[in-house]
């Protein structure tokens, strides 16, 4: 499996954390989100791609074994344009991660578990019950997903596994949608929906979500 940690994101609403960073290499508690991610992931991955943007001179030296993947023009683009990027070469099935999730461990073994049982189908995480303050998806009966988007549904976890033979279906879709976020591939390929607490995840998006990461961190 190939690892991709999209990075290319200013974060401008953390302020000072994130003036000379992007906001995966914010730290809290005396370590980057980069290396709460490395932790969890590591374990299931034979390569990492880091996509990167914003501030991404600072951070290259930075990657370990990890290969860079550098959007010059990020601030043009959104998390599609930086996804579409890194799946060329890719021949393996691959765990995206958004770089401002960190998850537990358990929650990746527990999405690769639930790929490896679909034998075929694409995965994509969510929190439990539905809501409308997030982007979120929509399932059918079968958890099949039908939508993504700001609307009602499954609040998405900023995790998933692109199935290989979804490749270069969803590439296309992200070419010709490189100003969307990424997650709107999912719809367009056989993905089902995998469910982990919320306990197992930590989302940093504004001030207020760093404060109280620096109680929980590490998950």
């Amino acid at each position: 499996m190939h690892g991709v940690i999209l990075a290319a994101g200013e974060g401008s609403r953390m302020g000072e954390h994130t003036e000379d960073v992007p906001k995966a290499f914010m730290e809290i508690g005396g370590r980057t989100l980069y290396e709460y991610q490395r932790e969890a992931i590591d374990p299931h991955v034979d390569a990492l791609t880091v996509v990167l943007g914003y501030r991404h001179e600072n951070v290259l030296g930075r990657l370990r074994t990890a290969e860079a993947v550098v959007v010059e023009a990020w601030d043009e683009y959104d998390n599609a344009e930086s996804l579409y990027r890194a799946l060329e070469g890719i021949d393996d099935d691959v765990l995206v991660l958004n770089g401002d999730v960190v998850v537990t461990p358990d929650a990746v073994t527990r999405v690769r578990r639930r790929h490896r049982a679909l034998d075929g189908e694409s995965v994509v995480v969510h929190l439990p019950g539905t809501q409308s303050e997030h982007t979120a998806i929509r399932l059918d009966e079968r958890d099949r997903v039908t939508e993504y988007g700001e609307i009602s549904g499954y609040r998405h976890a900023g995790m998933g596994v692109l199935d290989r033979d979804h490749i270069d279906e969803a590439a296309t879709h992200l070419r010709r949608n490189r100003t969307e976020w990424y997650p709107s591939m999912y719809p367009t390929v056989p993905t089902r929906g995998v469910e982990i607490p919320e306990s197992d995840h930590i989302e940093i998006n504004r001030p207020r979500d760093r404060r109280a990461a620096m109680g929980r961190l590490p998950l």
